[in-house]
């Protein structure tokens, strides 16, 4: 991390998020795209039996992926095409010590609310549906509560850097 940035701790833990969120968006949600398609899991028509035993597994936690509901199969797309720039653009930003621009904040607080918007969507969806779908509750949430609580701290991390 370079001497500039004040807040190197809270920047190496970013790289390693959006290093995640970037192995999610480009490798993980594409392989389902491309070897099952939405509907492969509930057909078992998947063309590649390891992703196909990947995504089972989580399935089998939220089973709404055997069903997934239009809305859903959108907002998981969205992440991959319209966010995963963004994550790429985080770990540059951040291992290069340019968080604390006035760009980067702009940026960064917009994606923020976009994130914590789909995961307080998304979460409550599957709270209200989980008994419908038989969803491992508590397994979904602790899988997907990242996607929500690194936003939040980037505001928190983005807000202090404006301030030195």
């Amino acid at each position: 991390m370079p001497e500039r940035s004040a807040y190197r701790g809270w920047d190496r833990f970013f790289v390693a998020a959006f290093g995640l969120f970037s192995l999610v968006a480009f490798v993980h949600e594409p392989l389902f795209y491309l070897y099952c398609g939405w509907d492969g899991l509930r057909h078992d028509s998947c063309s590649n039996a390891t992703v196909a035993a990947i995504w089972k597994g989580y399935a089998r936690l939220d089973p709404v992926y055997f069903d997934m509901p239009l809305w859903m199969a959108l907002m998981i797309g969205f992440d991959s095409v319209l966010l995963s720039p963004f994550y790429l653009y985080s770990i540059y930003v951040f291992a290069t010590g340019r968080a604390d621009t006035p760009l980067y904040r702009a940026i960064g607080y917009s994606v923020s609310g976009a994130l914590v918007y789909a995961m307080v969507l998304y979460l409550s969806w599957e709270s209200l549906t989980a008994r419908q779908y038989g969803a491992a509750l508590g397994a979904v949430v602790a899988y997907n509560i990242p996607w929500g609580l690194v936003p939040l701290l980037l505001v928190v991390r983005l807000y202090r850097g404006s301030r030195t």
